[in-house]
């Protein structure tokens, strides 16, 4: 009887200890095949982007190339699909991946850059020596933002300790549950969401860029719907509410999401309370005009070995918009390219319509905008456009890279474009 009661005592403690320690074994090799199974999944669908880039230079034929386009749109949908299922069902790993990346990208950024000032003499190699283990020892890992760490790292609040403060008092935090609707396609913006946590899902069909809609749709018969998912971190709706034009996408929660919401009449407020050069809204427009300018680049051969993360800190670049009835004198020896990323632009030599997104030649050196009057309308009738487009701006890269933009007037005060 002893003896049964030492050997149950001693599976009971045997249990108690290694099953524990097994299960922590299993969970650990359960994540790290996931953590590969998700860098898989995302290299797949960075390949596919690539590769359909080149498709259109290298095939000849062009109903070929549609139809590889075609299945290469499939195959990415559905990496994109698993992409965010892993997200819906382990958003903490996925947190995880993209946060040891993106932490990882910064220490060998560092450490590039330190080799390069130590190659050059500028840092002593006994320093570099010393700044590189400082570089070692920086954490891997970072806790998840709060909404107050995100308004901060925003890209056009950032340092501004004011406007910071305004858009606090000013927001507001939504929740909602799996299978919400944060808005819809073709109905009007309401403000702008930056998301704090959970995961959305965004579908729609490829956006018009400012293009009027009836050219547009003659340019492009067939619209590709296109499906997209967002993170914390990402904002929806800035390009509508600026341009105050109906919404191009819907956006449906795939887990539970919080928002911070910022109304539109706020971000209007917003607009004419920071005026000072730059303007906030011209910050806005700088940072959708420089994702608009890199896809633009990585979609051009001549840009394909480019580095695109360099050319969105570019510091010499400004956005300049192009008033009706007016020209702007581009390529004047001061900037190396011209990119239209919003509206539509006709050379006023050669009489040839761009329509955004795209890079114009060279050999344009004067632009006006195109303006689009449908029959049954009347310019001098139409007072009212504040929800129109009125503008087109320009974002223009000192010897460096420029961008051309129309854009819409959405304040009722003359906003101003700085060059800084």
């Amino acid at each position: 009887m002893y003896f049964v009661c030492r050997c149950d005592l001693f599976h009971y403690y045997l249990f108690q200890l290694v099953i524990p320690r097994l299960i922590y074994l299993l969970e650990k090799q359960i994540n790290r095949q996931l953590t590969f199974r998700y860098d898989i999944a995302k290299g797949y669908v960075q390949g596919e982007e690539d590769t359909k880039y080149l498709i259109e230079q290298i095939s000849g034929h062009e109903t070929i190339s549609k139809e590889i386009n075609k299945i290469m749109e499939k195959n990415k949908q559905d990496a994109m699909k698993e992409l965010g299922l892993m997200q819906r069902d382990y958003p903490d790993i996925v947190t995880a991946v993209k946060t040891k990346q993106a932490v990882q990208t910064v220490l060998n950024t560092a450490t590039e850059t330190l080799n390069v000032l130590i190659a050059s003499g500028i840092v002593d190699k006994n320093e570099g020596a010393k700044l590189q283990k400082v570089i070692k020892a920086f954490h891997t890992t970072i806790a998840p933002p709060t909404a107050e760490e995100l308004l901060h790292s925003i890209s056009w609040l950032e340092n501004e300790k004011n406007q910071i403060e305004f858009i606090q008092k000013k927001a507001r935090l939504l929740c909602y549950d799996y299978g919400d609707v944060i808005c819809e396609e073709h109905e009007m913006p309401q403000g702008i969401h930056l998301i704090i946590s959970g995961m959305t899902k965004l579908y729609g069909s490829n956006p018009y860029y400012g293009v009027d809609k009836d050219v547009y749709e003659q340019r492009n018969p067939t619209r590709m719907p296109y499906t997209d998912y967002l993170v914390s971190g990402a904002i929806i709706g800035e390009l509508n509410c600026l341009t105050k034009q109906e919404m191009e996408y819907t956006v449906t929660c795939e887990t539970a999401v919080q928002t911070c919401f910022i109304s539109m009449d706020d971000l209007f407020e917003a607009f004419d309370k920071f005026l000072e050069c730059p303007s906030l809204e011209y910050k806005i427009w700088l940072k959708l005009a420089l994702d608009i300018t890199i896809k633009t680049f990585k979609e051009n051969l001549a840009y394909q070995d480019w580095s695109y993360k360099i050319c969105a800190k570019l510091p010499n670049v400004y956005v300049m918009d192009v008033p009706t009835h007016s020209k702007r004198d581009i390529y004047d020896g001061t900037m190396d390219e011209v990119i239209l990323v919003h509206g539509s632009v006709q050379d006023c030599q050669q009489l040839q319509p761009y329509f955004a997104p795209c890079i114009l030649p060279k050999t344009c050196h004067q632009v006006r905008r195109i303006i689009v009057i449908k029959k049954n309308e009347c310019p001098c009738h139409n007072k009212n456009t504040n929800a129109t487009l009125t503008l087109t701006l320009m974002l223009l890269l000192h010897h460096s890279y420029l961008i051309v933009m129309p854009y819409a007037k959405i304040s009722n005060k003359n906003t101003t474009f700085c060059n800084s």
